[in-house]
């Protein structure tokens, strides 16, 4: 059991490794056929849902455009089964080049809630991601 553990903890650290690289194609790797996403941060709006890999895949393009930088950091992460709950710090830098004197004025850190659902062959199933 600690071996499926480490397992579904390699994957969700893989796809915060992922979104935070703006990975789409590791992520759609990822996800199963019927993934769906829901309630995600994109600077101005909290609802946005999409279900399977396509529409998915084009949410998180969404979100990757509307920011300069995005990094997803796991502060804890919860495995029950299939079912993983992960705390999150998300750092986002909206615009500019200067990374002195542009990370105050576009830099917004957020506290974030992932509620994650992992198939039996450890695909994403469902994310649901919750602002504190």
């Amino acid at each position: 059991m600690m071996i499926e553990q480490a397992t579904r903890e390699d994957v969700i650290r893989k796809y915060f490794t992922a979104f935070s690289n703006k990975d789409i194609d590791t992520l759609e790797a990822m996800f199963d056929k019927d993934v769906t996403l829901t309630d995600v941060y994109t600077l101005t709006d909290w609802d946005i849902s999409a279900e399977g890999i396509l529409p998915v895949c084009r949410a998180n393009e969404q979100i990757f455009n509307s920011v300069l930088r995005i990094t997803a950091i796991p502060e804890e992460i919860i495995i029950d089964g299939n079912n993983v709950c992960a705390l999150l710090t998300i750092e986002v830098i909206t615009e500019g080049t200067d990374p002195i004197n542009d990370f105050a004025e576009n830099h917004e850190t957020l506290k974030v809630v992932d509620l994650i659902t992992l198939t039996n062959d450890l695909k994403i199933k469902t994310i649901s991601a919750f602002k504190q």
